[in-house]
């Protein structure tokens, strides 16, 4: 019997903790690792304490893009992240938009330079 492929990804290696904040940032991306602590309720009212938690915040979102879980970006000094899946449907979604305006040239009858097939070789494009 054939595997069944699928495209959520594994979190049979994660704990507790990773899991909820893969849980949060799936359904509130992109955010941050502040983001992320203060909805985990961390006090972050002072700028040691800001610091001290975007630290522990982001240990843990470099675990989950080692685990290829996550992207995540440096903006600035924050890091910005977002599900690897979101970026696997982007990419689908560049493939089908190019292959609809492939579709639609061929379609129309129209080559790169604008004119119809005929118009551009002087002949069908079936006569030999």
């Amino acid at each position: 019997m054939d595997k069944l492929i699928s495209v959520l990804p594994d979190l049979t290696g994660l704990s507790d903790f990773e899991r909820e904040i893969f849980e949060f940032i799936l359904n509130h991306w992109p955010t941050t690792a502040l983001e992320i602590a203060e909805n985990f309720n961390e006090e972050i009212s002072t700028r040691e304490k800001k610091r001290r938690m975007s630290t522990k915040y982001a240990y843990y979102i470099k675990k989950l893009v080692q685990k290829q879980l996550i992207l995540c970006k440096r903006a600035g000094n924050s890091l910005i992240v977002w599900p690897l899946l979101v970026e696997k449907y982007r990419t689908i979604h560049e493939i089908l938009k190019e292959y609809e305006k492939e579709s639609e040239i061929i379609l129309s009858g129209k080559n790169s330079g604008g004119k119809d097939a005929k118009e551009s070789s002087g002949r069908g494009a079936f006569d030999a």
